[in-house]
């Protein structure tokens, strides 16, 4: 996903919204102590922070945070309550990816898992 200056103009200008759920990522992690997890996400928030949009793209779509198991989105949060705001976070965290066009391949599998474990679970 190679990127020019100009293509990364939709991420800043959602900058603070990719903050605000990858903040709330990061302490849902915290609380369930998956510290590498949340590690992982602290570095996408810096690489926001310091504007370096090539890396934060490249890192928000790596298998660090979308692959198999020890991924952000595949961890076990026991309680409840937390399970179920994380992953409606992910999904909003999807959807923002969609919409400014750094959204890489295989991740909207994630969200419709997401969103059919929400739905059992209302």
């Amino acid at each position: 996903m190679k990127k020019n200056k100009n293509d990364f103009e939709l991420v800043f200008s959602e900058r603070q919204s990719f903050l605000s759920i990858l903040n709330r990522l990061k302490e849902y992690l915290k609380n369930a102590s998956l510290n590498h997890q949340a590690q992982v996400v602290q570095k996408v928030i810096d690489l926001l922070y310091l504007q370096n949009f090539d890396q934060f793209v490249k890192l928000i779509n790596s298998v660090d945070m979308w692959g198999g198991s020890g991924a952000v989105w595949e961890v076990y949060i026991e309680n409840k309550e937390q399970t179920k705001s994380f992953e409606k976070d992910i999904i909003n965290l999807i959807d923002l990816m969609e919409k400014t066009n750094i959204l890489g391949n295989g991740i909207r599998r994630i969200r419709k898992i997401f969103k059919d474990n929400l739905k059992l679970k209302q």
